[in-house]
């Protein structure tokens, strides 16, 4: 399978340095699994290739969890193993769940995909280039908005504790020209909104500000009340503070010799691009909801026809609503990766079957063609496992 990488993948500096190198560990067996199951030696062998140190992963069908387990070291320093249960940073997986929160504003009337945003925000966003042309949240969910992850979007990580930033400050800041977090070069100069295609993580914070001006709430209160609780997702956060960080994996940077270095629990302003924090088995609740056009047991987190939109691909766009697609043989599968210091992440399905797979890792793979591909390799064996 050709590894499916997010268009734009987030490497930035998180605290490199922070811990000591460690040597990768003995990866041993898999936790929750059948004893003598020869999924494990393949899956074992390629997070080797990977350099991988621990992989979480749930494979579905419509609205059934076909296999969930877990392999390898979460946390190198005290030999915590990986389980089902462990918690990941999804990096930009993290933009679907955005986009569902703001999907469900739309089917509450309090906005359209077409409004413009600035309307309802109370701040005037425009590409100062096109100043006549209004963004939508259409255009921010589609990657088309002429927002663009300016020369210092990456500059504003901290380690060991949400960012200090508030969104509302930092996309005010990040849009408005003279603003504190203003460049030039944050918007493109040569396309009008709703022409061009150009993966945005500022896009998608403004959208998860989107949701918090008009819930009243923050994304994470707003995606607890409506997303995570009904969904039974009952440890996933957008905030660092929310969580017990003995659950949650330390992403490691390896050094291609066997060694690895923490990176830290990093966190940044633009959490709805890229911050939310759950385990293999949560993720693939949201998945199974997706799967059945909003619909999870007795949970209707989207009405079938705002489904069909986020999953039809958008007009100058490459991709749905904040969802991509990527090929798999003759199939065409739907979901979103993620990449970000010490996180590969991917959440597929295919819909002419209804299987998907959630594979979270806590390493970056996909600057490595080679340790790319055996990562690929893991996801495509686990989909065979759906019948």
């Amino acid at each position: 399978m050709k590894p499916m990488c997010c268009l734009v993948i987030l490497v930035v500096g998180c605290g490199k340095g922070a811990a000591p190198t460690m040597a990768m560990p003995d990866l041993g067996g898999a936790t929750s699994t059948d004893a003598g199951d020869p999924l494990d030696d393949y899956v074992l062998t390629h997070m080797r290739t990977a350099e991988v140190p621990a992989l979480a992963a749930a494979v579905v069908k419509n609205d059934q969890v076909v296999l969930e387990r877990a392999w390898g070291t979460a946390d190198l320093t005290d030999s915590r193993p990986a389980t089902p249960d462990t918690l990941f940073m999804l990096a930009s997986v993290s933009k679907t769940v955005t986009a569902v929160a703001l999907m469900q504003l739309v089917e509450q009337g309090k906005l359209t995909l077409d409004d413009p945003v600035d309307a309802k925000l109370g701040f005037q966003v425009r590409n100062p280039a096109f100043p006549n042309t209004p963004i939508t949240a259409r255009m921010l969910l589609s990657h088309t908005s002429s927002i663009e992850d300016g020369p210092r979007f990456y500059s504003y990580n901290v380690v060991g504790m949400d960012s200090p930033i508030a969104l509302d400050a930092f996309v005010r800041g990040y849009l408005t020209s003279g603003g504190m977090y203003f460049d030039a070069a944050n918007w493109n100069a040569t396309a009008a909104p709703g022409t061009h295609y150009s993966y945005s993580n500022a896009g998608i914070a403004l959208a998860g500000e989107l949701v918090e001006t008009l819930s009243g709430m923050s994304l994470q209160q707003y995606c607890q009340q409506h997303l995570f609780g009904p969904l039974g997702m009952s440890e996933s956060s957008f905030r660092l503070a929310d969580l017990d960080r003995a659950h949650i994996a330390m992403p490691y940077d390896s050094d291609g010799n066997g060694g690895y270095t923490a990176e830290g629990y990093f966190c940044y302003p633009d959490y709805p691009a890229g911050g939310l924090r759950t385990s293999a088995n949560q993720l693939a609740r949201f998945l199974m909801a997706f799967i059945q056009f909003g619909q999870l047991g007795g949970a209707q987190i989207l009405s079938r026809a705002s489904v069909e939109e986020m999953r039809k691909q958008q007009p100058s766009s490459e991709e749905g609503l904040s969802w991509e697609f990527a090929p798999l043989g003759m199939r065409q599968l739907i979901g979103h990766s993620g990449g970000d210091a010490g996180v590969s992440t991917d959440m597929y399905f295919d819909p002419a079957t209804g299987a998907g797979f959630v594979v979270l890792t806590n390493s970056l793979v996909w600057s490595d063609p080679l340790r790319a591909e055996a990562l690929g390799q893991i996801e495509e064996k686990l989909l065979q496992q759906a019948p």
